[in-house]
């Protein structure tokens, strides 16, 4: 046990060599970064309308959510952006849940394009850094994911979406659930 406990940590620390956000902007840059996506990634006030997520009244409600998430690592590729952010997920012990996703942004700053390649199961902080951190790796380098998704890793539990029923829209920018055949 403790052998895979320091396997992992170091599987942690070679994966997210070049990761760290601060290699690759300022905490203003990071708070920016945040602000631009957390409307994506913050659950809407009940009974909000997508186009109504950002109206500039709904300020408060969002700058209260990303206070909520951090953001654990980052890369930029040219004009392609990584980032993996997680948060504290409902749970009778502390656990957290991550995002790892894409974002572009066009050359005033505006986002342009948005999609979050995973979510992961909420689990301990200490082993959401280690597969959230493998996982956030293994997307960068453009490798595929799915063999991380629950029914190929059970009882492990790294993604919980994508599955065979939930797939990101990136024209929507949000989760959605495949309609039966």
């Amino acid at each position: 046990m403790k052998y895979s406990a320091i396997v992992g940590l170091l599987l942690m620390m070679s994966c997210s060599k070049g990761y760290t956000p601060s290699e690759h902007l300022s905490a203003k840059q990071q708070d920016e970064m945040m602000w631009k996506i957390i409307r994506y990634l913050a659950k809407p006030p009940e009974g909000l309308t997508k186009p109504e997520r950002f109206y500039k009244g709904y300020d408060p409600y969002y700058q209260e959510q990303q206070v909520r998430y951090r953001l654990d690592s980052y890369y930029i590729d040219e004009n392609t952006h990584y980032f993996l952010v997680s948060r504290i997920a409902p749970s009778i012990q502390e656990k957290r849940v991550a995002t790892g996703g894409i974002a572009k942004f066009d050359e005033n700053g505006k986002l342009i394009e948005y999609e979050e390649v995973f979510r992961t199961w909420k689990m301990k902080d200490t082993d959401l850094k280690i597969k959230a951190g493998k996982l956030f790796d293994l997307m960068v380098k453009g490798e595929p994911l799915e063999k991380y998704q629950t029914k190929f890793t059970t009882p492990e539990e790294y993604i919980e979406f994508p599955d065979d029923i939930n797939y990101f829209d990136k024209a929507e920018k949000e989760w959605k659930q495949k309609q039966p055949n």
